[in-house]
């Protein structure tokens, strides 16, 4: 009878090892953090890589030109031109 039980108690001890965790029900956060914070002045915006418009500096950038061509920013295609090659293509 003794190794029944034991046999059984065994049995019931190796399945619990493989059953999934309980998830607690209660939380350790203090206070919620966003993710993606807002800056709340214009020097903030652009330490944060913001332009002052909330866009980012790529988008619709002014032509600039430079001896070195790695800093050259070339002027881009319009909207209309772009609709045009786009259907050409």
């Amino acid at each position: 009878m003794f190794s029944k039980s034991l046999a059984v108690l065994a049995l019931v001890a190796s399945a619990s090892a493989f059953s999934p965790a309980a998830k607690p029900s209660f939380t350790t956060k203090l206070f919620e953090v966003d993710p993606n914070p807002k800056p709340t002045d214009g020097g903030q915006a652009q330490e944060m890589g913001w332009s002052m418009g909330g866009e980012a500096h790529t988008r619709n950038p002014t032509p600039v030109e430079s001896d070195d061509p790695r800093k050259t920013i070339p002027e881009g295609e319009s909207f209309e031109e772009y609709m045009k090659r786009r259907a050409a293509e």
